[in-house]
């Protein structure tokens, strides 16, 4: 079976995203590092839909067919880079892909609370030397992000947040719920250059682009606080 995956290539990182998987984004020092990764991802993905409930069955093999590679100058892993739009993300989005959207968001939201819920509130404010966020700022970083995503869309959100980093999860992520299923087939076909916060670079927008954000963002951030978690506690039982 050959999976289309697009590659954006900088100087010593490439990034890479599977548009028919959502949840899958990887990083690799370089295309091959990024293709072995992507392969490894969507592998992945059948057994995390199907812990979901959804009967899916893999195909017996896996081949990662590069169809459209980007070279830029920055680094696509690095939080903040410029959000490049790739011809894959240009085609209309249906009702039934903002309906899968919305089933994924609802898998990645039980695993990320499933995992944090339960934190000691010293590890959510514990932050490594040498990593960018602690557990809560991840959070909230995650909960920002998806009212952020919904705006890329011309659709104005109000900007009164909750303190608390769950409660916050939680209003962002009805906004963005509400937002997405109330999406028009003028605004799940058309090319946005959003009227606020504008990035310097990569101004462009559509509804595809901002669904495959929604699964790709919070299954990456919940790898990272399962990481960094995952070393905290192994160096406390050292």
């Amino acid at each position: 079976m050959d999976v289309q995956v697009c590659l954006e290539v900088g100087p010593k990182i490439t990034g890479a995203f599977l548009p028919a998987y959502p949840g899958c984004w990887v990083f690799g020092r370089d295309q091959e590092a990024a293709l072995g990764k992507a392969k490894e991802a969507a592998v992945a993905w059948y057994s995390w839909v199907g812990l979901h409930g959804e009967k899916v069955k893999p195909p017996s093999t896996i081949k990662m067919d590069p169809i459209e590679v980007m070279h830029v100058t920055y680094n696509p892993a690095k939080a903040g880079k410029p959000e490049p739009l790739f011809w894959a993300e240009t085609h209309a989005a249906s009702v039934r892909d903002v309906d899968r959207t919305l089933r994924l968001m609802r898998y990645s939201r039980s695993d990320l609370l499933g995992f944090c819920s339960s934190l000691d509130p010293h590890l959510l404010r514990w932050k490594p030397r040498s990593e960018p966020r602690s557990v809560a700022s991840t959070l909230k970083h995650i909960a920002i992000a998806e009212w952020w995503y919904v705006t890329r869309l011309n659709i104005d959100l109000p900007k009164d947040f909750p303190n608390d980093v769950f409660e916050l999860l939680k209003h962002t992520r009805q906004l963005a719920e509400r937002s997405l299923g109330r999406l028009t087939e003028e605004q799940r076909t058309s090319v946005f250059q959003p009227k606020n916060d504008p990035s310097p670079s990569s101004n462009l927008w559509t509804a595809r682009k901002v669904l495959r954000r929604f699964v790709d963002h919070e299954r990456l951030h919940t790898g990272y606080i399962e990481r960094i978690t995952g070393s905290r506690q192994n160096n406390i039982k050292a």
